[in-house]
């Protein structure tokens, strides 16, 4: 009874027999599911048999009538209920409109004028034959007024302005218009009411519960039948009452990756993240259907194209900003700014004009760069692809890791250079040498999926640390080979021999294993950042990541990783030592400690500095007196200066 743990469970469903009704109740965690735990508490169950009635609640719920049609929510109805692309959605719309059946289609508001007929649009939907009677009887009960929604200050709520029956429109005319209406009508009608009854048991130890739902009035999902709550009645209980135990069964179950998007999510997203208009988002959704970057599936599902998934990933390799709703959004801001006065019309568009002509300067700068690049590397690429295809080298090999591309795995050459090919897309990926590789937990890069590789150097004192093969080879951010010094790649001075980017020159902001994380503080030898060193357990220590300074943190250690606090006197990283319990240096045998390195008198004191071997060759020494003491660096040494974007942001302005 004791050991038993509920909520490893992924499902549990009992059968309990009363008065010849079946009741079902179901238990779902998300939990991990524990098979041990769930076949103990099914045997437990079964010998006792019994279930208690221990609460009875019920409660009248209401489920709310909808505020005024907008063209978002029809667009969204059109492609999930309707199976109309927006675009189409939108034409339809427009004849409608044109014909005089509906009310101007594009409008962001759902708040209905203070002038507005409502009994004289209902009384035009009198002698329809499909809702007349329905609109006939609310007008004799008297119409409810609609919720408060939001005016925009544009156009009301879409609304239907004539009368029409099926033989008059085509088919998805017809299914538009008849939506129209079924709305209109709801958003005049009562709330739907029903009882709510919740029913609670207990059995070995556990408690059960399960819910029932009584219509009271079907108010507006009697014309709105696919918003009706669903019915579930529930047999007569009483508190105190046992029931017999007929059967319990599990269900083992499992998550599944989610789906492609839908047209209507698409839809909803770009609503929240303030991309496009009412206007404007059905010509966003046509026109990456038109060029190709994504194709519509069934169920009005938007599956990208390789063509897509490429430019995207083209993109994030050389200005992330573009790939997000940002951009975008802040102008669409900055434009409803404009129009309520409260922006400056020259200044915004100066700003815009500049930061768009500042980014695509930078992004073709990028492209012109590759090129170049790619035409110094040419020779040596096709040696080591005729040298990887067709030496018996290659097939020594030994399968390592994935290949971000194709998703297939690469094979490890151990021989000099030592380098990874991958057959299928048939690339070769130069890695450091002299030193070990192995595969690193099996985890991905963040920006261009490739798994990651943990390199070695041998001895004691031998740096450590991960990187990403393509990364590493063709470094995805600005001025790395400047800021840090790595040379420039030719043919004579291949990739793999000291100039790449691993993961602790990597300045991605969110990346576990880049400078950015795992970066505590200003190099004491150099312009450098020392760098935690994930892999050095229990010898723990931080690597510079330019010179050959090691820093040994307190051995022994269980864990120590950085926080993503500061010091408030020299801006280092904030670490965090969980210390071995037996070994613990604190008092009263406490393990876990957080403090600075350069201004907590403790730790500092626990450091010891060495100089080990370096995969880098030295930059110019400034001294030993930046670091070394309390309060004695500003920042974690990624330059001399403001680190500043290159390739700008709308998010300053």
């Amino acid at each position: 009874m004791n050991t038993f743990k509920p909520e490893k469970f992924w499902s549990l469903h009992a059968y309990i027999l009363q008065s010849g009704y079946e009741l079902k109740l179901e238990w779902e965690r998300q939990k991990l599911f524990d098979l041990d735990a769930a076949m103990m508490f099914q045997k437990l169950v079964m010998e006792d048999g019994i279930v208690e009635v221990t609460e009875i609640s019920e409660k009248q719920e209401v489920k709310s009538r909808p505020p005024g049609l907008n063209t978002v929510n029809l667009l969204k109805v059109a492609s999930s209920a309707l199976g109309l692309g927006p675009q189409i959605a939108m034409q339809v719309a427009e004849r409608l409109y044109t014909r005089g059946f509906i009310s101007y289609p594009r409008t962001e508001s759902t708040a209905y004028p203070s002038s507005f007929d409502f009994k004289g649009t209902l009384g035009a939907l009198v002698q329809n034959p499909s809702w007349g009677n329905y609109v006939q009887t609310l007008l004799a009960r008297g119409y409810q007024k609609p919720r408060v929604g939001t005016d925009a200050g544009d156009h009301p709520p879409i609304t239907p302005m004539l009368s029409a029956s099926e033989d008059m429109l085509d088919n998805d005319s017809w299914r538009l218009y008849e939506y129209v209406c079924q709305y209109f009508i709801g958003t005049l009608s009562p709330d739907c009411k029903y009882l709510r009854t919740k029913v609670e048991f207990s059995i070995g130890g556990e408690s059960f519960h399960c819910v029932g739902h009584r219509i009271l009035e079907k108010g507006f999902t009697s014309i709105m039948p696919w918003l009706a709550v669903n019915e579930k009645n529930l047999p007569q209980f009483t508190k105190g009452e046992k029931i017999e135990v007929v059967r319990v069964e599990l269900y083992e179950g499992s998550t599944t990756p989610p789906d492609y998007l839908s047209e209507s999510e698409l839809i909803s997203l770009m609503e929240k993240h303030g991309i496009g208009t009412d206007a404007s988002i059905p010509v966003h959704i046509n026109n990456i259907c038109e060029r190709n970057f994504v194709k519509v599936q069934a169920g009005r599902k938007l599956v990208p194209t390789a063509l897509g998934i490429t430019l995207i990933r083209g993109y994030q390799c050389i200005d992330p900003d573009l790939c997000l709703p940002d951009i975008r959004s802040f102008i669409e801001q900055q434009i409803t700014l404009v129009a309520k006065g409260q922006a400056d019309h020259t200044r915004v568009v100066q700003h815009v004009l500049l930061q768009f002509e500042q980014k695509f300067s930078y992004f073709v700068k990028q492209i012109l760069s590759w090129i170049i690049t790619q035409v110094y590397r040419t020779i040596d690429n096709m040696d080591a692809l005729f040298e990887a295809q067709f030496s018996p080298v290659a097939d020594s090999g030994r399968v390592l890791s994935k290949c971000g591309k194709c998703l297939r795995y690469m094979k490890y050459i151990s021989s000099q250079p030592s380098r990874m090919y991958c057959n299928t897309c048939e690339e070769v990926y130069y890695l450091p040498q002299k030193g070990t590789i192995k595969l690193y937990k099996e985890l991905t890069c963040p920006l261009d999926n490739f798994e990651l590789l943990i390199f070695s150097m041998p001895g004691p004192e031998g740096k450590s640390f991960p990187l990403c093969p393509y990364c590493y080879n063709s470094p995805p951010f600005e001025g790395i080979e400047t800021l840090y010094g790595a040379a420039k790649t030719g043919s004579s001075n291949k990739l793999g021999k000291g100039v790449g980017m691993p993961c602790f020159l990597c300045p991605h902001p969110t990346c576990p294993h880049s400078m950015i994380t795992l970066g505590v503080c200003a190099c004491p030898e150099c312009s450098g950042t020392l760098v935690l060193d994930p892999v050095s357990a229990p010898k723990w220590r931080l690597n510079c990541n330019t010179c050959n300074c090691l820093v040994f943190l307190p051995e022994g250690a269980h864990r120590i990783s950085t926080t993503r606090d500061r010091c408030p006197d020299c801006n280092s990283t904030i670490i965090e030592v969980d210390f071995n319990k037996k070994t613990t240096p604190l008092e009263d045998g406490a393990t876990l400690y957080t403090g600075c390195i350069l201004c907590d008198e403790f730790l500092h004191s626990l450091l010891e500095m060495k100089h080990g071997k370096s995969f880098f060759r030295r930059l110019s020494s400034r001294g030993r007196g930046r670091g070394t003491g309390r309060g004695g660096s500003r920042g974690r040494g990624r330059g001399t200066g403001k680190w500043v974007d290159p390739k700008m942001s709308f998010r300053d302005f």
